[in-house]
């Protein structure tokens, strides 16, 4: 690799790790615990109908 294709993908990589650092810093529920009942509903099945993922493409795309 030539000098400026490595220095591009230096540039992409510290443009990616920044926006990681900068979402997880700004993110309002950084550190906080999930309740036991909202760790239950999550993992319960979901009730009522659901839409694939074919079914919402056909729909918008």
């Amino acid at each position: 690799m030539n000098g400026i294709a490595i220095n591009k993908i230096s540039n992409e990589i510290k443009a990616l790790v920044f926006g990681a650092v900068f979402d997880v810093l700004n993110d309002p529920d950084y550190g906080l615990n999930l309740s036991a009942q909202v760790k239950k509903r999550l993992s319960a099945p979901l009730k009522g109908k659901t839409v694939s993922l074919t079914q919402i493409k056909k729909k918008y795309l």
